[in-house]
């Protein structure tokens, strides 16, 4: 078996284990090693190459790691009898990539029987996506990049204590558990306009700064909308209310759910291979169920323009390409959508744009109330660690329902903000609110919310508590 195959194999942990076995019986009988008269040199080509297939075994490796996640722990998976068991001990196995290319083939056969067979037309449409270009782009307001672009997916930003905004939740991880992924809107790239086409997924917004790479993953994977909410919004929500003007019948047929043939949460997904045509298909058969016949004639037009064919894609979808893990390259584009608000860059983390808007005390403390109402630890302590802050600052920091004190001890709040608070004396521990729970303490919040570090931390500069039901 050469290299190529070895790294390749599904067995791959076996044979290197019968490798270690081997060499471990070979070494006692070692009496002395020696060079070769002639030792040659690889050349660079060698190197190089020899660098790609240890770089793909590895990229195959994490991608098995993500893929074994999802379709073991998503209780979808399960619900719909498509999931497979969690490995055995830490090593995912290459069967869950083999496992994502089955799913694949088997919605594509499953759409493909159902349009059996295609007209001229359709088929000139389908041709015509499966030889678009794509690009990938993610969205938002860190900054994630130098000279190299490095997007890391929540599960790794997790495993690295890293602090920053979350746009994966409880039910995407319990439901679909692809959260060891980064998530990238799909677009249309073989023409002139300026990228990207579109700012928003789903209706959401999710960051001033959009990245922008032309290359997929072998092993990505593509749905045809978001992979948990799988429900296309009505029309008004969407960005690019010029086009939509031109039909009529098709903006109330647009806002369903898009699914297979088990329900609702039957989400269709294709690997990197077959992600054009399973696009085209799907799209194909909404055409034909829809009764604009305006809508129709556009999308099966023999000049329609690239930029057109995206506006139906994201009109009709929203798709949404999957990369396992990380995302690190130096072929990428970095474009600026929009300015990014403080609030913004305080709970994206971004400290080039707080330092760019922080440039007096009267800033520095709107960013240290923004980082203290989104918890954000790192950047609440650098603030104070950059600015004089006192306690007539602290006082005059003003907020509609909660006193200061109280954002301070709410739940999740950080220990060590409060602490040092306390330290500095820019609180008290036994202040009242005034507001929102008035006549409580920061003992009584830390009390309520079990917080049992916080009461720790009270109790040992001397917080009391006056209510009698604690």
């Amino acid at each position: 078996m050469n290299i190529s195959e070895t790294l390749n194999s599904a067995n791959t942990q076996c044979n290197i284990d019968s490798m270690d076995n081997r060499l471990h019986t070979l070494f006692p009988k070692v009496t002395s090693v020696r060079n070769a008269a002639q030792q040659t040199m690889p050349d660079e080509k060698n190197l190089k190459d020899s660098a790609n297939i240890i770089k793909s075994f590895f990229r195959k490796t994490i991608a098995a790691q993500s893929y074994s996640r999802m379709f073991s722990q998503g209780s979808n998976f399960k619900s719909l009898n498509i999931a497979i068991d969690a490995p055995s001990d830490a090593k995912a196995s290459f069967k869950a990539i083999e496992h994502l290319d089955r799913l694949s083939k088997h919605y594509i056969s499953e759409i493909r029987e159902k349009l059996h067979p295609l007209s001229a037309e359709e088929l000139n449409l389908l041709s015509l996506i499966i030889n678009s270009d794509l690009i990938f782009r993610h969205q938002s307001n860190s900054d994630l990049s130098d000279k190299i672009l490095n997007i890391k997916s929540f599960n790794k930003i997790q495993s690295e204590g890293i602090c920053t905004k979350r746009n994966t939740y409880a039910d995407d991880i319990k439901k679909i558990a692809n959260h060891d992924f980064v998530f990238f809107g799909v677009e249309i790239s073989n023409h002139q306009k300026k990228h990207p086409l579109n700012t928003k997924h789903h209706t959401v917004d999710f960051g001033a700064n959009a990245y922008i790479i032309d290359h997929d993953s072998p092993y990505g994977y593509m749905t045809l909308t978001d992979h948990f909410d799988n429900a296309i919004p009505p029309v008004f929500y969407h960005e690019h209310q010029s086009f939509l003007d031109k039909f009529s019948e098709v903006n109330k047929e647009v806002s369903r759910y898009v699914h297979g043939s088990k329900g609702i949460i039957d989400v269709p997904i294709f690997n990197t291979k077959d992600m054009k045509l399973g696009l085209g298909l799907y799209l194909i058969d909404f055409i034909r169920k829809s009764e604009d016949q305006s809508f129709k004639e556009f999308c099966y037009g023999k000049n329609l323009a690239p930029v057109d064919l995206d506006r139906i894609i994201n009109f009709v979808f929203q798709p949404e390409y999957h990369i396992p893990r990380m995302v690190s390259t130096e072929n990428f584009k970095k474009v600026k959508i929009r300015e990014i608000s403080l609030e913004e860059a305080v709970t994206a983390s971004n400290y080039e744009e707080i330092n760019k808007q922080v440039t007096n005390k009267k800033i520095a403390l709107q960013a240290l109330f923004l980082s203290i109402t989104n918890q954000k630890e790192d950047v609440a302590l650098y603030i104070l660690s950059n600015f004089e802050i006192t306690r007539q600052d602290v006082i005059s920091i003003k907020h509609e329902l909660y006193d200061i004190e109280y954002l301070l001890s709410a739940h999740n709040s950080s220990c060590k903000v409060l602490e040092y608070f306390i330290n500095k004396g820019l609180v008290d521990v036994n202040t009242k609110f005034k507001k929102t729970n008035s006549g409580d303490c920061m003992l009584d919040n830390a009390i309520k919310y079990e917080n049992a570090e916080m009461i720790k931390l009270l109790l040992k500069y001397g917080a009391t508590s006056d209510n009698k039901y604690i």
